[in-house]
């Protein structure tokens, strides 16, 4: 006879110290561990999305269509806004296939012209949970060579 352990509700947000829903991307363990957790969704989904994100297609072991190929634009000769409309639906294709569970409100394109000659564009990508579109959270993307 199977026993039911208990369910997680992965869209509980308060902060606890038992419940571990991941692990943090380019955070130190605050704790003396070797990695830095997340206890809450939205914390979670911020590091899965920076992880996507900066992530290559084919870098991935086992899974190489998982990541995003933004960095294959930063080469590309063409104007701000067919860049810009190029970066988004790339970022929005990869969010749509492996975090479904997030929606991207806004991506904020943040470079100048310097910035392209450089191979350099910054992001600011506000996103919410879409189980709850009230919990938002914004990252910020450096793509650079």
């Amino acid at each position: 006879m199977a026993i039911e352990l208990g369910k997680v509700n992965v869209t509980d947000l308060t902060q606890n110290d038992y419940k571990i829903l991941g692990i943090g991307i380019n955070k130190s363990s605050d704790t003396g561990g070797i990695f830095a957790v997340n206890y809450t969704t939205l914390t979670q989904a911020k590091d899965s999305l920076k992880n996507l994100i900066l992530t290559r297609k084919g870098e991935r072991i086992m899974e190489p269509e998982f990541g995003c190929d933004i960095w294959k634009l930063l080469f590309e000769q063409i104007s701000p806004d067919v860049i810009n409309n190029k970066i988004e639906s790339t970022i929005l294709d990869a969010v749509s296939i492996w975090m479904p569970y997030i929606t991207i409100d806004n991506i904020i394109f943040d470079y100048d012209d310097n910035d392209i000659d450089n191979n350099k564009i910054v992001l600011d990508i506000k996103f919410s949970l879409s189980s709850n579109r009230n919990l938002s959270e914004t990252i910020e993307i450096n793509v650079n060579n």
